[in-house]
């Protein structure tokens, strides 16, 4: 699987989304409990958003996962389905990350092209 585990730092519907998408591939999950740097938990960093809305925590959050020379990748719902989908999983075999903390806004949930995204991508990573 190219996907071996997720980490999600918040207990919100964006977290409990993926955390359910997960767990339906057997995908490990780790919901980060601030015992210990983020930094040294992950190896990655993956944004989902929507029409490039990205909030500046979050713009903060890559910046500082870039500039400790760790990949980070952005993922646009709305855009292309199936680039979107087959950008992430190139991204995956070339960096192959192993700890991949997954971060979004909690109103993409309310999105039926986040659900359409999850479904497509579990399909190419199973």
């Amino acid at each position: 699987m190219l996907l071996k585990k997720i980490v999600l730092r918040n207990n919100d519907q964006f977290a409990s989304a993926i955390n359910d998408w997960a767990t339906k591939l057997k995908i490990d999950v780790e919901t980060f409990d601030g015992k210990a740097s983020l930094f040294d938990v992950i190896d990655s960093l993956v944004i989902i958003q929507e029409d490039h809305n990205v909030t500046r925590e979050t713009k903060d959050l890559r910046d500082a996962v870039e500039k400790i020379h760790k990949p980070t990748h952005q993922i646009d719902v709305n855009a292309t389905m199936n680039a979107s989908v087959a950008s992430l999983r190139f991204w995956l075999e070339n960096n192959k990350p192993v700890s991949v903390l997954f971060v979004g806004d909690e109103k993409i949930t309310e999105s039926q092209r986040f659900s359409d995204y999850l479904e497509k991508l579990g399909s190419v990573l199973a």
